[in-house]
């Protein structure tokens, strides 16, 4: 007999498959049904409170994930099912008018967070959530709806306040300060959206590293760390994260370190530079990467700054439907 739960509401979740099951302390993640129509029901292992009352501050968010359903009995929440995620599309080699359309809509709803003074702390390609109807037509893809989702990391930080003391978020997609350990404020979440962008457009993962192949001794967070100092720091916008972060983080000293292995047996490779990207209007593409990436976190574009940018000008976004 398929296993169900009852939600506040009075609905009945009939569960038909795990999506995902990592283990303690991570919940699960189900896909359910509620009679009608498919839904996701997310086991939600520790702070549900705290994490039900922040789907409660958005609910009037545009493109942010909307909390249909609570079963408290069970720490389950219930949202609707989105067919796809822009992490599987970009493999998918959509046309580049769909992607465009992805990253623009979903960062309106980056953009109605930050307006509440809201950070979301995990930004990445498979949390821009998308129902999509796939046709083997190009022309024929339709794209219905795109939301930011997993909030469950998300933080309010009012009158300029920081997040501190963790490395927040997944750190193929973390921002320098992050790997730092803070603060972390809405820029963190902004250098997370450019790294966004450049793996949607090229299906290039700056950051993605082979454990497997790594020389003992040699840690994962350091081989980042020194990429996106070659591909998106230079002196200035380096000593300005370093003055960000201030002296006593333990971090500052490694950056320099790592800084100082740079060289012409070395060189640095800045995205600035890069050729070859293949993508609609690549001059205003790497112009707005590289401002969503300043190592400088005082110095990236605010969401609302990146909305305005040319290479997003006359594309097409979903937020009238």
């Amino acid at each position: 007999m398929a296993e169900s739960y009852t939600g506040s509401t009075g609905t009945v979740y009939t569960v038909e498959t795990v999506l995902q099951d990592k283990g303690p302390p991570h919940g699960r993640v189900f896909l359910a049904r509620d009679g009608r129509r498919p839904v996701v029901l997310k086991e939600i292992a520790q702070v549900w409170d705290l994490r039900r009352d922040m789907y409660a501050r958005t609910i009037d968010s545009p493109h942010v994930r909307k909390l249909l359903d609570t079963v408290p009995a069970h720490k389950i929440f219930v949202f609707e099912y989105l067919n796809e995620d822009l992490l599987k599309l970009t493999w998918k080699k959509l046309p580049s008018p769909i992607l465009r359309s992805i990253l623009k809509t979903g960062l309106r709803g980056l953009a109605s967070l930050h307006e509440k003074d809201i950070v979301h702390t995990d930004v990445k390609a498979d949390n821009f959530l998308v129902q999509i109807a796939l046709d083997d037509d190009p022309s024929k893809i339709r794209l219905e709806k795109v939301e930011l989702g997993d909030l469950e990391d998300s933080a309010p930080i009012p009158n300029g306040q920081s997040l501190v003391g963790a490395q927040l978020g997944n750190d193929m997609w973390r921002s320098p300060e992050a790997h730092a350990m803070g603060p972390i404020k809405t820029p963190s979440d902004m250098f997370s959206f450019g790294i966004v962008c450049l793996f949607a457009m090229t299906q290039v993962l700056p950051f993605e590293v082979d454990v497997d192949k790594l020389e003992p001794g040699i840690e994962k967070p350091v081989v980042i760390m020194e990429r996106q100092l070659s591909y998106f720091a230079d002196e200035d916008t380096l000593e300005g994260l370093l003055e960000y972060l201030g002296e006593s983080n333990q971090f500052v000293q490694l950056f320099r370190v790592l800084k100082s292995g740079f060289g012409d047996h070395q060189p640095r490779r800045p995205f600035a530079l890069w050729q070859g990207l293949d993508v609609e209007n690549e001059d205003a593409f790497r112009d707005l990467v590289v401002k969503l990436t300043n190592f400088d976190p005082t110095k990236r574009l605010t969401a609302s700054q990146a909305l305005q940018h040319e290479w997003f000008r006359d594309v097409r976004d979903i937020s009238s439907t």
